[in-house]
């Protein structure tokens, strides 16, 4: 299993066709250690035997089938925040996509799916944040696709940042950025790298910014504080932010809710235990009380590497935001 995962993290050439295998490799090894932890505890009564082996090749067929559904069949996820800064509407819907990784695996099915769901919400806005596309654009830029991204319905748009995976095998053959801005925006939604967006009908202010691993490739991401001058802070303000690195820095500077991607929430067990050792929040929903502040983190629709997910879900989230108009309203 720590094999994979470092192949998923490290291999930038990670061949999408060969997930399905090691995925059915990882679920031997999880039944080999759950029949060897049986074994030991039934003090060696339980002995492999010719009848085990079907036994066993059963259960690693079934536990694939499990983690398939649990990768590829979405739960909506609701969160209520409370924003104490006044805007321009009393409330607010927010739904949030993450981590799609659509590559030469993906299907239609899948996609069109995931904006049913989402349109079925209702939203005011649509946020993407990050990895939509794997490793190359192509397969998003296939017709059929990026078509299905113009049929998502939203009050007030679609808006969409940068993954670390928008930035893997960049190069002539596959992808640049302006490649990837341009096939976003031809699919109707509205790109944000280091970018700032007054939402006048809401009275709310929206920031974008470009991946934590952009520096690796040459690019020069700006600083949170540089980009929160060209906001307005008694307004509430709303952070699209790949990875939820450093929580304490938006907290500190007057973001209001901070939205975020990346972890996949962990996607295999035992890895959704060790990232709550690395994230202040990994998966879900995080206050800090004190300064005002929410993080959420999406687990991600679908699934990265492997088709597997286990012990975590896919999810689209839906965000109802209220904001303090009590005093003061600001009308339309």
């Amino acid at each position: 299993m720590l094999v994979i995962f470092i192949l998923s993290k490290f291999w930038k050439d990670f061949p999408n066709y060969f997930a399905p295998l090691f995925s059915l490799i990882l679920c031997s090894v999880y039944v080999t250690v759950t029949f060897d932890i049986i074994h030991l505890v039934s003090k060696k009564r339980f002995k492999p035997n010719f009848f085990m082996g079907y036994i066993f090749t059963g259960c690693v067929i079934v536990l694939f089938i499990i983690g398939y559904l649990m990768a590829t069949h979405s739960q909506i996820i609701h969160y209520q925040v409370k924003i104490d800064k006044q805007a321009k509407v009393d409330h607010m819907r927010i739904v949030q996509i993450s981590d799609i990784h659509i590559n030469e695996l993906t299907q239609n099915s899948f996609i069109q799916r995931m904006v049913k769901d989402v349109n079925d919400l209702n939203a005011d806005i649509i946020v993407i944040t990050g990895d939509t596309i794997d490793k190359r654009l192509q397969p998003f830029s296939d017709a059929k696709v990026s078509e299905l991204f113009k049929k998502l319905k939203s009050k007030y748009g679609t808006y969409i940042i940068f993954g670390n995976h928008e930035y893997l095998a960049v190069n002539a053959q596959n992808n640049q950025g302006e490649d990837i801005i341009k096939a976003f925006k031809n699919a109707n939604m509205t790109v944000l790298r280091d970018d700032i967006v007054y939402l006048n009908e809401l009275g709310i202010t929206l920031i974008g910014r470009d991946d934590y691993s952009s520096s690796k490739h040459g690019i020069n991401r700006a600083s949170l504080q540089d980009l929160l001058v060209f906001a307005d802070d008694s307004s509430p303000i709303i952070l699209l932010d790949h990875q939820p690195n450093n929580l304490e820095e938006p907290a500190n500077l007057g973001v209001d809710l901070m939205l975020s991607g990346h972890t996949h929430g962990g996607q295999i067990f035992p890895i959704n235990v060790l990232l709550k050792l690395l994230y202040k929040n990994s998966d879900g929903i995080y206050h800090n009380l004190e300064k005002h502040f929410t993080s959420i983190v999406s687990s991600g629709y679908g699934y990265g590497v492997m088709p597997l997910r286990l012990m975590t879900i896919s999810e689209i989230v839906s965000i109802d935001v209220t904001f303090d108009n009590q005093k003061n309203q600001i009308n339309n």
